[in-house]
């Protein structure tokens, strides 16, 4: 285990008693409220430092651009952390995609991303920063996800779709601690699954000057994954009246041009055609009243 992967797994523990680590804060919260995009995005990036990174495209940017194949992936399935029944599902999802019936995605498919792979959405994020939470609020499908500051994990929390989570500021840094996850989604968008012991600790921080935000993950899951690895994903700003500049960090080395500027909805419940090959899947219904 490398010094960063240590040092984020003693986070997440931390943040079990978030109270705690919140009454140490003494330098302002960072301010991370405002309009994100990361454009059309390949996955996450590996962090910098080494260790042991996201599952990758066994294709590199530039064969993709050349093939015009942004939307059909083949995930490397050798990837070290990948336990064997995690493997062969990606290894039946390349396959599918290679036949011409690529199986899609969660975010087109009208479900739930779930965490981490939240964070390959394309478009639109906005951030509200409030004194008890921070929402983050997606374009794409009106997904919502909330993350609770200064209190600890619910009691047995039932698995859903986007967990508990909970979080607290450190230094310039939102710390943010995901359990209770469903296994009904997958950790990023080559359909890699996991199971319900999956643990995600988030930092989100700016750099350049404000103008990014970097999204550092940490993933653990001992009934998917061999090892725990580490993944990053940078949004730019995009403000009303300050639109479609350039990439600052560029992260997967597509073009955002578009996406600048106020969110736009974009509900897929209305439009869940399938043009991959495949059936369409039906529209998400609840089979049991909320209340």
């Amino acid at each position: 285990m490398n010094h960063r992967i240590s040092l984020a797994c003693t986070i997440g523990a931390a943040l079990v008693f978030g109270t705690a680590a919140a009454d140490s804060q003494t330098a302002p919260a960072p301010d991370l409220n405002g309009f994100w995009t990361h454009g059309f995005s390949l996955g996450f990036t590996a962090p910098p430092e080494g260790g042991v990174g996201p599952i990758h495209d066994v294709k590199t940017i530039a064969q993709m651009r050349a093939m015009g194949q942004f939307l059909v992936h083949e995930a490397d399935t050798t990837h070290p952390a990948l336990q064997p029944w995690a493997a062969e599902v990606l290894r039946k999802a390349n396959e599918a995609g290679k036949s011409g019936h690529r199986i899609p995605s969660q975010q087109e498919t009208c479900y739930p991303s779930g965490v981490p792979n939240y964070w390959t959405h394309p478009l639109g994020l906005q951030v509200v920063q409030t004194k008890d939470y921070v929402v983050f609020l997606h374009a794409r499908d009106h997904q919502v996800r909330i993350v609770h500051l200064d209190k600890p994990h619910v009691a047995n929390p039932q698995p859903s779709w986007y967990g508990d989570s909970i979080g607290h500021y450190e230094g310039d840094s939102l710390w943010v601690d995901t359990v209770g996850l469903n296994a009904k989604t997958y950790v990023d968008g080559f359909l890699t699954p996991h199971t319900e012991k999956l643990h995600v600790v988030e930092r989100f921080h700016l750099i350049d000057g404000g103008k990014t935000l970097e999204v550092n993950v940490h993933v653990e899951d001992p009934g998917a994954f061999t090892t725990p690895w580490d993944a990053i994903q940078r949004y730019r700003r995009v403000e009303p009246a300050t639109a479609e500049n350039a990439l600052v960090v560029p992260n997967d080395g597509t073009t955002s041009a578009g996406l600048a500027g106020p969110m736009l909805e974009s509900s897929c419940a209305e439009n869940n055609n399938s043009y991959f090959g495949n059936d369409a899947l039906p529209i998400p219904q609840a089979s049991t009243p909320d209340f």
